[in-house]
């Protein structure tokens, strides 16, 4: 069968993300992909990789008493960034192309792993935890924290900021996924 659009190399294989199928959607390629991908375009006070976010994500769903779905859901909630890279929300948000291209690949993982997709009481659940982790992240790890972060009232949160190594958050990333999916 023709697929639309070009294929892109992924640790395991290959993935088309204009013509995304969930039979190719590899939790590998996610774990891997997310803990070398540097949250906040890089703008922050060391490395911290959006593996290390998604599982702040994950915790603090867990912590809040959220069943396993929801936080396999809050866990793989940037997921599309391993195939589409991600762009500072003042960006992304004025490029409605973006959004359609991270919905179709968001409805593949989602599919892949059996969750529901566009279910919007899960989806405001994960963004207010997703919402709450960040601006505790802001606090520690950017510079210019009374720019934003400070002006938002949020959970003060044990979070994990630290500078640590890829494979390390890797691999804690693969075993809460698999925790969540046995």
């Amino acid at each position: 069968m023709k697929r639309y659009g070009e294929w892109q190399e992924t640790y395991t294989g290959k993935f088309y993300s204009m013509d995304p199928r969930s039979e190719e959607v590899r939790i590998e390629d996610i774990a891997h992909g997310l803990s070398l991908i540097c949250r906040y375009a890089g703008q922050c006070k060391h490395f911290y990789s959006v593996a290390q976010h998604c599982l702040n994500v994950y915790h603090d769903l867990k912590n809040l008493g959220y069943d396993k779905k929801i936080q396999l859901m809050g866990l793989l909630h940037d997921a599309t960034e391993i195939y589409i890279s991600d762009l500072p929300r003042p960006f992304k948000i004025s490029i409605p192309e973006y959004k359609q291209a991270e919905e179709k690949i968001e409805k593949a993982i989602y599919e892949k792993f059996n969750l529901p997709f566009n279910d919007e009481k899960i989806h405001k659940i994960i963004k207010y935890s997703d919402d709450e982790v960040l601006y505790n992240e802001a606090e520690i790890l950017m510079n210019n924290i009374d720019n934003w972060a400070s002006s938002k009232p949020h959970r003060k949160l044990e979070i994990d900021t630290d500078l640590r190594d890829m494979q390390e958050v890797e691999k804690e990333y693969l075993e809460a996924f698999y925790e969540l999916t046995k």
